[in-house]
C-alpha cells in the first residue's frame, strides 16, 4: 500500500546554498559533480515549479529564494525580525516535504517507464508524466488554503532523486502581517503542534487518495521514536560486531561437531543420493541466505543516505528500517539452522567416503560444489568492513560540515562568499574524500590490516599510489573491542592512501 509522506523543518532563514540546491543553480561544474551522487543530472530537465495561481513552470533559477522571499515582504511591507541580528532566533521558514512511496511516486511522475537508478546511469529520453504536475499543484492548493498562497515563497518539485518529491518554503506569517511560528504553526503547546500535524497529515491524505497514496500510522499512534544520528551508527557498529562474532562462532562450532562426531557416523551407499541432494539444496539455500542478508545490511545503509540526501523523512526511514531488521532477525536464524543441518550432512558424507571408488569421486565433486556456495568468512568481513567505514565517513562530513556552516553563519554577509570560495575543498584528504573516490581500495587495505595481511596491505595501498603499512606490532589491543579495532584499521586505510611515504606506525 503507498504512503504519503509529509515532513516538516523550521528553520531561521534559508542560505544561498540551499536555495542552489533547491534550483538546482550550481555556477561551479565540480560542486555539480559532487552533488550528483543525490540525484541524477540527466533528469533535472524534468525539475519544475509551481507559482502564483497554480501555474506549472519550468524553474527559475536567476530568482533565488532568499531574493523572493526578500521581495515578497517588502511588497507586504513586512519586516523580517531577524534582520540586523548578529545571531538569527526567531523561526521564520517552514520547510515542508511532500511526496509517497517511491513506486507510486515514480508511476505518477513517469508513468510505465523505466528509470535506471543507477549512478552514473543516462536517463535523458525519460519525459515527465501529467499526472505529477496535476498532483504538484493540487498540492499547492492544499498548501495555498492552509498557509495563504502569498505565504508561499517556493514551490519546487524535484523529479531528478531517487524519489520524486516537493519542497515547499512556506513564510509563517498571521493575517496580521507579522511572523509568528507559534500562532501559524506550533500552536501554545507541543501538545497543540502534535494534534496540528496529526490534522494536517489526514487532511493532506484526502487530497490524495485519487492519486493512491494513503495516511501513514502516525508516531503518536506507533510508540516508534526517532532516534539521533549517533544512536543510529552506536546500533549499527553493535549489529555488525555481533554478526561478525557470530559467524566466528559458527565456524568454530561447525569444527567441533565435525571432530567430536566423525567417528561416530555411519551411512550405506543406498543413502549416497540422498545425501548429494541435500547438500547440493542446503549449501545453495545457505548461500542465497548470506545473499540476502548482505543486501539487507546494504538497504539499512542506504536508507541512512535517503534521509541526509532528502529522499525520505526520517518516519519513513524508522518504519523501512524496523521491517529490516525483522527480516535481517529471522535470515540470521534460518542461516544458523542450515549451517547446523549443513554440518550433519557433510558428516555423513564424510563417512561415506572411501566405501567405493564411485563414493569417493561424488565426495569430492559434492565437497567442491559446497565450498564455492558456501559464504567465505573472508568476503563478509570485506562487506562489514566497507559498512563501518562508511558510517564513519558519514559522522566525520556531518561534524566536519555542521561546524563549517556555523562558522560561516558568523561572518557577515560581505564575507560569506569569499569563505565559500576559500572552503569549497574542505573535505580534500579527509575519509569522506578517501570514501568516495578510492571506497574499493580503502576498504581492501582496511580488511588486510585487520586479518593481519600487513604485506598484502602494503601492496594494495602501494598499487593505488599510497603508501606502506605499519611494520611489526600492528595488531588488536588487549583492552580494544572488535569494532575499535575495525574503525583503526579503517583510519590507518585512509592513512595509508593519502601518502606516498612509508609509514612506520607502532600498535600502542
Amino acid at each position: 500500500m503507498a504512503k504519503q509522506v509529509m515532513d516538516l523543518m523550521a528553520s531561521k532563514g534559508i542560505t544561498t546554498a540551499q536555495s542552489n540546491e533547491h534550483l538546482r543553480n550550481f555556477s561551479k561544474e565540480a560542486y555539480k559533480r559532487k552533488l550528483s551522487y543525490a540525484f541524477d543530472p540527466t533528469r533535472e530537465h524534468l525539475n519544475f515549479e509551481v507559482r502564483n495561481g497554480g501555474v506549472v513552470t519550468p524553474v527559475d533559477k536567476k530568482l533565488s529564494i532568499p531574493k523572493r522571499i526578500k521581495e515578497n515582504l517588502a511588497a507586504r511591507n513586512i519586516i523580517d525580525p531577524n534582520v540586523g541580528l548578529d545571531d538569527p532566533k526567531y523561526r521564520t521558514i517552514a520547510n515542508f516535504i511532500l511526496g509517497g512511496s517511491r513506486e507510486q511516486m515514480h508511476h505518477l511522475a513517469f508513468g510505465d517507464q523505466q528509470v535506471n537508478l543507477e549512478k552514473g546511469a543516462d536517463n535523458s529520453h525519460i519525459t515527465r508524466s501529467p499526472e505529477i504536475e496535476k498532483w504538484a499543484v493540487d498540492m499547492y492548493d492544499f498548501m495555498s488554503r492552509k498557509f495563504g498562497e502569498k505565504n508561499i515563497a517556493a514551490f519546487i518539485v524535484h523529479l531528478d532523486e531517487t524519489n520524486p518529491h516537493i519542497h515547499c518554503t512556506i513564510l509563517p506569517i498571521t493575517e496580521q502581517n507579522k511572523f509568528s511560528w507559534k500562532v501559524v504553526m506550533a500552536g501554545k503547546s507541543k501538545f497543540e503542534f502534535s494534534q496540528r500535524m496529526t490534522n494536517l497529515h489526514n487532511e493532506l491524505s484526502e487530497v490524495n487518495k485519487k492519486y493512491s497514496l494513503d495516511r501513514g500510522d502516525s508516531i503518536a499512534e506507533t510508540g516508534r521514536k526517532h532516534r539521533t544520528m549517533g544512536e543510529y551508527y552506536a546500533q549499527k557498529r553493535e549489529e555488525l560486531k555481533g554478526q561478525v562474532d557470530s559467524l566466528k562462532e559458527d565456524v568454530a562450532e561447525q569444527k567441533k561437531q565435525i571432530s567430536r562426531n566423525k567417528v561416530r557416523l555411519s551411512e550405506q551407499e543406498k543413502e549416497i543420493k540422498h545425501g548429494e541432494a541435500r547438500l547440493k539444496g542446503l549449501t545453495t539455500m545457505i548461500a542465497n541466505l548470506e545473499r540476502h542478508k548482505s543486501d539487507l545490511l546494504h538497504e539499512i545503509e542506504k536508507l541512512e543516505e535517503d534521509v541526509k540526501a532528502g529522499r525520505i523523512t526520517k518516519e519513513q526511514a524508522d518504519i523501512e528500517r524496523a521491517r529490516i531488521l525483522d527480516d535481517l532477525e529471522k535470515t540470521k536464524i534460518k542461516i544458523i539452522d542450515k549451517q547446523e543441518k549443513l554440518v550433519e550432512a557433510e558428516k555423513k558424507l564424510d563417512l561415506i567416503k572411501g566405501q567405493t571408488d564411485v563414493t569417493q569421486e561424488r565426495y569430492k565433486e559434492i565437497k567442491d560444489e559446497m565450498r564455492t556456495s558456501m559464504p567465505n568468512l573472508s568476503s563478509q568481513t570485506l562487506r562489514d568492513m566497507q559498512a563501518v567505514g562508511w558510517n564513519m565517513a558519514s559522522v566525520e562530513a556531518q561534524k566536519q560540515s555542521e561546524k563549517l556552516n556555523a562558522y560561516r553563519e558568523s561572518l557577515p554577509p560581505e564575507q560569506r562568499a569569499a569563505f565559500d570560495e576559500a572552503t569549497k575543498g574542505f573535505s580534500n584528504g579527509s575519509m569522506l574524500e578517501q570514501m568516495a573516490e578510492n571506497s574499493s581500495q580503502v576498504a581492501l587495505v582496511a580488511t588486510a590490516l585487520f586479518l593481519g595481511s600487513l604485506d598484502k596491505a602494503t601492496e594494495i595501498s602501494q598499487s593505488a599510489g599510497g603508501g606502506s603499512a605499519p611494520q611489526s606490532g600492528w595488531g588488536k589491543k588487549d583492552d580494544e573491542d572488535d569494532m575499535a579495532f575495525r574503525q583503526r584499521c579503517f583510519l590507518m586505510g585512509v592513512h595509508m592512501l593519502k601518502s606516498g611515504k612509508k609509514q612506520n606506525l607502532k600498535r600502542k
